[in-house]
């Protein structure tokens, strides 16, 4: 019996509120009529076979394996998304005018496959016309499924190619006809299928599709048997449990948003149940799924991207990105726990806590895949393949158990699900090319960074400082594609110009990108959190800022220590290392909830943020300052507060 039996928690109420979510965003796939659906998940089921197939038996020349990768993408956006949002549920004329344009793409491409080889690339006034008619479903894909910020981007872009002279001379160009820029989107390696859809094609929807089997052999909720198990028997189990659970689906899902749906349907009922406020519930699921993305062995789409562009295998960046994703969940699992203490919150009665011993063997069927797939990757198969063949382990393993066993209906769901899952990304991958594509043509990426390097006067710290800025202001309304591949084009180079490892670099930028999602005002990811604990979402998203606040402090620190991503792996960093980091985030933690031995005054708070701030800069002077700071700070609150908690308060 797990968690679920014990407490009686159910995920139906949720559920309704999640489809009214999808159906204010304008997706309309649960309310199609019959016929349409019906032919939907067909599109969705022989896409998936083809992405399948074509990874196990060996990719199609690159634009025809792209294209029609994208090509489905595109159909299934335009079905399952409405033109306007108050648009009824029926797929209009120009929505299957747009599917029907949207395969034209691949089939010309197809056609004209070998005459484009040999004539070198030069395009013809029909490859201009495609080019625009795919430019312009790319985008109105983008707005339908992703948002208006990254449209925004896209054109902005767009308009930089076209008005080049016009810039200002640190940024100008000589400026480009709409048949340039068509050709570099459409026929070349560099624009929309560029290096984020050849990953989209090669890398991700593979490891969509071992996530999707994952969820419908119920890899969910046997993980939070197994978090709940683990910390429910600690202060503050229940949120203990979200943070744990939330880090083991994030090994695999990827997805922010996914992992707070995922596991919040069933970890804030719970930790609602025992007295944590709504708004907290929320903002610790969120805080903790946000990591998804930066937590090995599975990424997300931006990690895979890094692969491609800097060149360093995905095994070392699941290797260099290891100990910061730990150190994140440690400082959430901090927080939790201090505010558990704080409100003196109720622990959970030992005989509703499962087994561990006998949890662990009933998730075995589902453990063994995730070491399977890190198995493949450490012996040198591609990502492709490892998640291609864990996946099938993972089907044969699922026999082993009634609980996780595979039969015809969960195989055709886990199917259809890993092509609907994939459309936003694939839309997303593929505007994110346009972007790519005009930073490619015009160069803009050295010149900005140049300018970068010119504004902070090449201190490290203030490039840093205004990397992160850039990060979250940016992250605000691009899904984390998109702000990584900008952001990599314009500040890694500035960050590597000053002596940051080249992966510490792509990491800092990746890691501002994905805590932006909890970062008021947009907070999307803490919004899915307030959505599912029925909580006010402003409320929502400052507690899970407060909460993922040393999410702020680890970039800086593994950049300042590289052994923390195993770029220098002397015993003294990696010792100083390590030592920073955890009094870093205790205090963070500590000042942000506001409890440590009881609860702190408003200005010993602000007292320990200067302490933690003079720490983050690794020169002797500041380090033994703030050192000294936070050891006042915590013998004041040991041997005083503790004492006369009334006086804190």
């Amino acid at each position: 019996m797990g968690i679920f039996d014990k407490f009686k928690i159910e995920d139906k109420v949720v559920d309704v509120d999640l489809a009214e979510l999808e159906t204010e965003s304008g997706n309309r796939l649960e309310t199609l009529p019959d016929w349409t659906k019906k032919m939907t998940a067909a599109l969705a089921l022989i896409w998936a076979l083809f992405q399948i197939y074509t990874g196990m038996m060996g990719l199609f020349p690159a634009l025809i394996q792209r294209s029609v990768t994208l090509g489905f993408g595109l159909a299934l956006c335009f079905i399952c998304f409405k033109f306007k949002k108050s648009d009824n549920d029926k797929v209009k004329i120009y929505d299957w005018i747009c599917v029907l344009l949207s395969f034209a793409i691949p089939i010309y491409l197809i056609g004209t496959f070998d005459t484009l080889i040999t004539r070198g690339g030069a395009p013809t006034n029909f490859d201009i016309i495609m080019g625009v008619t795919l430019l312009v479903l790319v985008i109105e894909a983008t707005r339908r499924c992703v948002g208006i910020p990254l449209v925004i981007v896209a054109i902005v872009f767009l308009a930089y190619a076209f008005w080049g002279p016009y810039m200002p001379s640190l940024i100008g160009h000589r400026g480009y006809d709409l048949s340039r820029i068509a050709a570099q989107m459409f026929i070349t390696g560099e624009g929309i299928f560029g290096t984020p859809m050849a990953v989209m094609t090669t890398f991700v929807f593979a490891f969509i599709v071992f996530g999707c089997f994952l969820e419908v052999t119920g890899g969910a909720k046997l993980f939070i048997d197994l978090a709940f198990a683990l910390t429910g028997r600690f202060a503050g189990g229940p949120a203990k449990t979200a943070v744990v659970a939330s880090g083991l689906l994030g090994t695999i899902s990827g997805s922010s948003l996914a992992n707070v749906v995922t596991t919040g349907s069933f970890t804030i009922p719970l930790m609602k149940s025992c007295g944590y406020k709504p708004s907290f519930a929320g903002g610790v699921e969120a805080s903790a799924s946000s990591a998804g993305q930066i937590m090995p062995p599975v990424m997300g789409a931006a990690a895979f991207i890094m692969s491609e562009m800097t060149g360093i295998p995905y095994l070392s960046i699941c290797l260099s990105a290891a100990i910061p994703a730990v150190l994140y969940y440690v400082s959430v699992m901090l927080s939790v726990d201090l505010e558990a203490r704080r409100t003196n919150l109720k622990t959970v009665d030992k005989k509703d806590i499962p087994p561990l011993w006998g949890t662990t063997k009933r998730c075995m069927p589902l453990i063994f895949p995730i070491v399977t797939l890190v198995g493949l990757l450490v012996v040198g198969y591609t990502p492709l393949k490892a998640a291609l063949y864990a996946t099938i382990v993972m089907i044969i393993g699922s026999f082993f158990s009634k609980e996780t066993r595979m039969n015809k209906d969960r195989f055709y769901e886990a199917l259809t699900k890993s092509s609907y899952n994939s459309v936003s990304v694939c839309v997303a991958c593929a505007v994110c090319g346009v972007v790519t594509g005009v930073i490619t043509l015009t160069g803009i990426g050295l010149k900005l960074s140049d300018l970068i390097l010119q504004i902070s006067g090449g201190d490290l710290l203030y490039t840093l400082i205004l990397t992160m800025i850039a990060s979250i202001i940016l992250g605000m309304g691009l899904p984390t594609t998109a702000k990584y591949i900008v952001l990599s084009a314009i500040a890694a180079p500035a960050l590597v110009k000053l002596g940051v490892p080249l992966i510490g670099a792509h990491l800092f930028i990746l890691y501002f990108g994905v805590i932006a999602e909890v970062t008021p005002p947009v907070a999307l990811t803490s919004y899915a959190g307030a959505a599912v604990a029925k909580a006010p979402g402003v409320e929502t998203a400052i507690q899970g800022l407060k909460i993922s606040i040393g999410a702020f402090f680890i970039p800086f620190m593994f950049c300042y220590y590289p052994s923390l991503l195993f770029v220098d792996t002397s015993p003294s960093g990696m010792f100083f290392g390590l030592f920073s980091s955890f009094i870093g985030l205790t205090c963070l933690s500590s000042a942000s909830i506001g409890y440590f031995f009881g609860p702190m005054k408003i200005w010993l708070r602000m007292i320990m943020f200067v302490g933690v701030i003079l720490v983050v800069n690794p020169s002797p002077i500041t380090d033994i300052a703030g050192v000294l700071i936070i050891l006042g700070v915590f013998a004041y609150q040991k041997f005083y507060t503790a004492k006369h908690p009334k006086i804190a308060v």
